[in-house]
């Protein structure tokens, strides 16, 4: 795991500076956070629809969703009758893909992969690779080069990539928000604590969270957790993509972006094709 404090900020860096009992650095998208993580995302439904649409114009296809997260996306590409297989390393995020599959009874339409997707080598292509909720731009460096390395390894002649990512706006300042959820978690409840900071100059949005969860005899457990994405402008995306043998064909600005109880903020959705 990741050095995860060098990613908190504000209150929850000064959280993890108390020291408090009972408290846990965890991984962002396992445990508990984890499957809040989800539970947050799983609220949008406009960007789902827009992969499913997008993905394979001609018709159904061999779609293939990296860091399929909870589902959202993946379930709703196998819903408009596309074959997808979904891939995530997280065995906690898989689970709640394969129950979101059950629940709208697609999984016979669908493969879950438990890999590292930049290392993934399926020896097949696929008519199209969706990478949904900001996943691309929690790669940067040498993983986002391994990471569309894997996508072109899989990508058909003439298919499609599809994903989501925050470009810096013009003009744009330091900004940051902070909110309170009240949850409750079988004889556990609590609340978690979420915030947003965005430093465009630094090339980077933070997203951190601390729960507190108090069970039914008085004990309580604090799980802390934070990551980064990274903000790259379209036209740096574009350049990207071009070293990879891909060019963007279509790019389309989120009308729901500045939904501020959501971490996918400032979103912009990137239709891109192969070259050859």
């Amino acid at each position: 795991m990741a050095d995860i404090s060098k990613d908190l900020f504000g209150p929850f860096a000064g959280i993890g500076a108390l020291d408090l009992p009972n408290t846990k650095l965890v991984d962002p998208f396992d445990g508990i956070l984890g499957i809040f993580y989800t539970k947050i995302v799983n609220q949008a439904e406009q960007d789902n629809a827009w992969f499913a649409e997008q993905a394979v114009p001609a018709g159904p296809g061999r779609v293939l969703d990296l860091c399929c997260g909870g589902g959202r996306s993946a379930v709703e590409l196998a819903r408009a009758g596309h074959e997808v297989t979904a891939v995530d390393i997280s065995p906690i995020q898989l689970a709640a893909a394969q129950k979101r599959a059950a629940e709208f009874g697609v999984t016979d339409r669908m493969t879950f992969v438990h890999a590292d997707v930049t290392t993934l080598d399926f020896d097949r292509v696929f008519d199209a690779v969706v990478i949904g909720g900001l996943s691309v731009t929690l790669f940067d460096g040498e993983a986002r080069t391994a990471l569309l390395r894997a996508v072109t390894r899989h990508l058909a002649p003439g298919g499609r990539l599809l994903f989501d990512h925050a470009p810096a706006q013009p003009d744009e300042q330091e900004s940051e928000k902070v909110f309170t959820v009240p949850i409750r978690l079988r004889e556990r409840s609590g609340f978690v604590l979420v915030g947003m900071l965005r430093r465009p100059a630094d090339r980077t949005q933070f997203t951190n969270m601390s729960a507190e969860l108090t069970d039914g005899e008085g004990r309580t457990t604090r799980h802390l957790t934070g990551f980064r994405f990274w903000i790259d402008s379209t036209e740096s995306v574009t350049a990207e993509l071009g070293r990879h043998g891909l060019t963007v064909a279509a790019a389309h600005r989120d009308p729901e972006a500045r939904d501020t109880t959501s971490p996918a903020t400032m979103r912009e959705f990137i239709v891109a094709e192969t070259l050859r």
